[in-house]
């Protein structure tokens, strides 16, 4: 049974991590109820789609690059925030969520 929902940014990765009872993953996914959402999955979906673009991974290399630009930092915020929003309204407090997200490192030091 699912208890956890954890928010986390990783490459490749869909941003939903579902946790049992017992912390172990579940899935990399809506939960079941959830599995048909189109406007939450759409929406995690673009905050995902938009992160994969700091990284470089080709058959010679795989780099984070870190986000090109202000503007673009700004808009994974803001697809973010409106993800979360639309997950906090269907939650309704059923599962906790837990939010590993973090916008501190988006920048790569030249």
């Amino acid at each position: 049974m699912i208890k956890t929902i954890r928010l986390l940014l990783e490459y490749n990765t869909y941003c939903i991590w579902l946790y049992d009872e017992d912390d172990e993953i579940i899935d990399n996914d809506n939960p079941p109820e959830w599995d048909s959402d189109i406007e939450l999955t759409n929406a995690f979906m673009a905050v995902s789609d938009l992160y994969d673009t700091f990284f470089v991974d080709n058959e010679k290399e795989f780099m984070f690059i870190g986000c090109p630009d202000m503007e673009t930092a700004q808009k994974l915020k803001d697809l973010f925030v409106t993800a979360l929003d639309i997950l906090n309204k269907k939650n309704n407090g059923k599962y906790i969520i837990k939010n590993d997200v973090s916008f501190d490192n988006l920048f790569v030091e030249k």
